[in-house]
């Protein structure tokens, strides 16, 4: 998809844009408490970035509970001013850029992106560029859907180009050199036998629940970089 062909509008139906809390999906909270969970361990203090940020809600939900420094990258102006505007804050910074482009090699503790890989026409680019970006002993929190239940040409939707496996992200993670902590994963679409889906499920609560190796609709992937020799 070019440049110019991409809807960037907050209103496209591609992004989460409420300031409403109880509007954002609980499938979205819960990767991205899933995600500090898994950066916590990692000390004080951080820098880190969250790659298609989106509105921002995630990216504050980070700063609030990480002792880190974040920036925030998404696509759309729309989206960085809106988060610019509602969650500034000391130990926040949001920045418009539409991939690709290049981060800093060996900068951040910690990169968190949601649901992006499937947005990006180059997905293996993508990740090997924030895979480059970390530190040695720097955390990736990565989500994408999960190809095996939701596949995208049962299911064709305009946004995506790829969906991914568990084996396919795990294959992304040992070529870029990073090594898998964990992954897990939640159920938020009601899929036919045949594969179809035929309804969201969005605020389940029980559903949005991310389970350990739970082969799900969507995967959320927790990798580390090794530290240097």
């Amino acid at each position: 998809m070019q440049l110019a062909q991409h809807n960037f509008a907050l209103d496209s139906g591609e992004r989460i844009a409420t300031l409403a809390v109880d509007d954002i999906h609980p499938d979205h909270w819960e990767r991205y408490h899933f995600a500090v969970e898994h950066l916590l361990p990692l000390g004080a203090p951080l820098v880190g970035a969250d790659v298609f940020c989106g509105a921002g809600y995630g990216t504050h939900l980070l700063a609030q509970k990480l002792p880190c420094f974040i920036l925030g990258i998404d696509g759309s102006a729309d989206a960085i001013r809106q988060a610019s505007e509602h969650y500034a804050s000391m130990n926040m910074l949001f920045s418009q850029k539409f991939f690709p482009f290049a981060l800093p090699a060996a900068h951040f503790d910690f990169i968190v992106s949601m649901e992006s890989l499937e947005h990006v026409e180059d997905g293996e680019l993508f990740f090997f560029m924030l895979a480059k970006s970390l530190k040695p002993g720097g955390r990736l929190v990565i989500s994408a859907p999960n190809s095996d239940v939701f596949d995208l040409q049962k299911n064709p939707y305009k946004w995506h180009f790829r969906h991914y496996t568990p084996t396919d992200m795990l294959e992304l993670g040992r070529a870029a050199g990073l090594e898998s902590i964990t992954w897990a994963g939640a159920s938020c679409n009601l899929i036919t036998p045949e594969g179809k889906k035929v309804s969201n499920n969005f605020y389940s609560m029980v559903e949005s629940r991310l389970r350990v190796h739970h082969a799900g609709g969507t995967i959320t992937h927790v990798f580390e970089k090794p530290m240097a020799l």
